[in-house]
């Protein structure tokens, strides 16, 4: 089961309240209409982002234009990190999947923050090595895994902030998958396509695994996915 929860981020100020406070004295708010970008592949990477409200997807335009969605940010995570960092251009676009509000600070004032606050810079290590191995296990997943484990795997991916939250951390009961993708996303997030993501929703429903109803998906006993896309 371990290895499935480096999936999840908590909120990236949560242990660093000092820390939260001068990063958002020197950032400047922004609030987003769904679908508003927040930047666009190849702008320069001169600031970073931390999602206060809502979710952003993080993907490329291919050629053939596809939309391969690499990350999903959700509520309390920190983006456009790697860029920031290192001054080079965007590599993916960033787009709000839901009215969002975000906070971006500049180079300047992160690199700032960065010397002063020794913890901030370790924080931003062990996140950036987190989301290196989750690439990794999506690349393996897409080698080894078949569509319905991928599918399993991801529907847990986004339940993972809302699983931890629970006081008695108690797996065995039904929860929302509380981010609503569409079939396109979910494709796109799976290395799939729309016809085979519906058919297999329909037969993770059929075996008992989730539920769907009015384009919510309920995962009716995470336990059991666990050990599912644990085998």
């Amino acid at each position: 089961m371990e290895t499935h929860w480096h999936l999840y981020e908590k909120d990236f100020f949560w242990d660093l309240p000092v820390e939260k406070e001068k990063f958002l004295s020197l950032s400047t708010k922004r609030s987003l209409k769904k679908n508003e970008f927040v930047f666009f592949e190849e702008d320069p990477g001169e600031s970073c982002f931390y999602l206060e409200k809502g979710t952003v997807k993080i993907f490329r335009v291919t050629a053939l234009g596809k939309e391969p969605i690499f990350f999903v940010r959700k509520a309390g995570e920190m983006f456009g990190l790697a860029e920031v960092i290192d001054a080079k251009e965007r590599k993916c676009n960033a787009q709000a999947l839901t009215p969002s509000v975000l906070y971006e600070i500049n180079k300047e004032n992160f690199e700032f923050l960065l010397s002063r606050y020794h913890s901030l810079s370790r924080k931003v290590i062990k996140v950036l090595d987190r989301r290196l191995r989750y690439l990794g296990e999506q690349i393996e997943n897409l080698m080894v895994c078949d569509v319905a484990t991928r599918m399993l795997k991801l529907l847990f991916y986004l339940c993972c902030n809302s699983l931890i939250d629970r006081a008695s951390l108690t797996l065995n009961k039904p929860i929302k998958v509380p981010i609503n993708l569409t079939q396109e996303q979910m494709a796109s997030l799976t290395g799939s396509c729309q016809q085979t993501v519906s058919e297999t929703l329909k037969e993770l429903q059929q075996s008992g695994l989730i539920q769907i109803s009015k384009k919510e998906i309920t995962l009716l006993n995470p336990l059991q996915i666990i050990d599912k896309i644990s085998q």
